[in-house]
Parts: C-alpha cells; sequence; structure tokens
C-alpha cells in the first residue's frame, strides 16, 4: 500500500506543478513584455528588465523553493520501469511553509496582472501583506511561548479542602478527588 500512496502523491506533485507553470509563465512573460513595451523615456531594456527581476524576486525565489521540495525524483531502468528514488514534499496539504510560498505566489501574479492590465506596478503594494502577516503570525508565537505579559496580575486561586495555605489545587486534581469520592468502595474480607 505505501507504493501506491507514493505513486498517487507523485502525480497529485506533477499536476499541481504543471498547472503553476501554466498559470506563472504566460503571466510573467506578458508582465515582462508589457514593462519592455512600455518602458520610461529615457530608461534601457536592461534597466527595465533589472527593475522587472527585482519586483519578482519573491515569485522566482518561492517558485524554485516549490519546485526543488516538490519536485518527484523518478528513475527509469533499461526495461522501462519506474522507480521512485523521492516522491517530494506533499504540494497538495493545507497548512505549513509551502501554503505561505504558493501565498507568495500568487499574489505576485495578482500584481503582476496588474502590470499587465493597467500599466502600473502599485499593486505591488499588496505584498506588504506577507512581512506583516508574518510579523503577526511572530507576535503570536512571542505570546504562545513567552507568555501574555498582561499588565492585570491574577488573583491566586483559594484553596480548597487538603491543600496546604499556599498552595492550591488544578481543576484535574479536584475532579479526581471528586470522583474518587463518588466511587463505591468495596471491602475484602
Amino acid at each position: 500500500m505505501a507504493g501506491k500512496a507514493s505513486k498517487k502523491q507523485v502525480q497529485t506533485n506533477i499536476k499541481i506543478l504543471g498547472n503553476l507553470y501554466k498559470a506563472s509563465v504566460p503571466i510573467l512573460l506578458l508582465s515582462l513584455a508589457r514593462a519592455l513595451y512600455s518602458r520610461e523615456t529615457g530608461a534601457t531594456y536592461t534597466g527595465t528588465m533589472l527593475k522587472w527581476m527585482l519586483i519578482n524576486i519573491p515569485l522566482l525565489g518561492c517558485l524554485y523553493t516549490v519546485e526543488v521540495s516538490g519536485r518527484p525524483h523518478v528513475v527509469v531502468d533499461a526495461n522501462g520501469s519506474r522507480k521512485i528514488v523521492k516522491e517530494g514534499l506533499d504540494l497538495s496539504q493545507t497548512d505549513g511553509l509551502l501554503q505561505y510560498l504558493f501565498d507568495v505566489i500568487y499574489l505576485s501574479l495578482f500584481a503582476n496582472c496588474g502590470r499587465i492590465l493597467f500599466n502600473t506596478n502599485k499593486l505591488w503594494y499588496i505584498l506588504w501583506i506577507v512581512p506583516c502577516y508574518a510579523a503577526y503570525k511572530l507576535y503570536g508565537l512571542k505570546q504562545q511561548f513567552f507568555g501574555g505579559g498582561s499588565s492585570k496580575k491574577q488573583e491566586p486561586s483559594k484553596p480548597s479542602g487538603d491543600a496546604a495555605p499556599g498552595e492550591t489545587k488544578s481543576k484535574r486534581q479536584q475532579k479526581r478527588e471528586k470522583k474518587g469520592e463518588n466511587q463505591v468502595k468495596y471491602k475484602y474480607r
């Protein structure tokens, strides 16, 4: 069964990468053509190409990372039989770093579509969502690992039953004690 699952993942990854390239390559080529066609007065082709490459660095970096991590490696023997050496990471997963890479790719393609349709680079400002979202996630991790740091101090809960005056019992301990009291106790003769 493991062979069947890896074959299915290989097919899925190849399909996802194919669809990604079918969408991104034409958009990138049209965006480059639009940038070269409508370049500013006095701007050289080299300067325009350099500006276009600089703007598309996040997209190209994410495409490269997705390609390297998701592309399966299949070896064909002399007999013509295929052997899966590495199936790559699962590109169809719904969470994790790969999904963030796909988000950057889609946002960049959206901005490139704006360049094609409206001949403006102002839609590239939408990529500021990425570092803002990363900062938000890092702030959440800081809160999770280093505490909330709220200004209000919580009052210690009142000790119950057998606890020492300075010691409090957790809800779990209280439930266990209560459950122990309700159980039927048997006497052995």
